[in-house]
């Protein structure tokens, strides 16, 4: 189903790739300058790929599962809530992940550098203020 969206996404992708770079002053900047890691492309596939993670809002403090699946597919849906939202990920070569969800703005992707702070991987907007951050990881499709 997400093939429909393949077009867009690449196209998306190819702007975004363009735009992306932290702002100075933002919270990825300040995290970079007290020794924050930035992770490369072939670090964040590692660490995602056929991964569930639990990732926490920094805005709401809400928790997510998010499956990041083999063939590029992804899933997610909020502890405790109900439905699951389906879509597809990348990573793409500016060392950055990018996701677009089925049914939510498409063709619209957002992408963001994951950085790792004392052990937790942290993920921060095009913008440079953090997204949220990644608690926890369990194989396989766990949504």
């Amino acid at each position: 189903m997400a093939s429909k969206y393949v077009l867009g996404f690449m196209l998306g992708l190819a702007l975004t790739s363009l735009t992306s770079g932290a702002y100075a002053g933002s919270d990825l900047d300040d995290a970079i300058k007290a020794g924050a890691k930035r992770l490369m492309a072939d670090e964040i596939a590692e660490r995602l790929t056929g991964k569930t993670v639990t990732f926490v809002s920094a805005k709401t403090g809400d928790k997510f599962l998010v499956f990041y699946g083999e063939a590029n597919d992804a899933a997610s849906k909020k502890v405790g809530g109900e439905g699951t939202k389906v879509g597809f990920y990348a990573v793409t070569d500016r060392d950055q992940v990018c996701l677009g969800w089925e049914g939510r703005d498409l063709p619209k992707l957002r992408c963001m550098d994951v950085v790792e702070i004392d052990g937790v991987l942290h993920k921060y907007k095009a913008d440079g203020s953090l997204s949220g951050r990644i608690i926890e990881f369990a194989d396989g499709n766990q949504v």
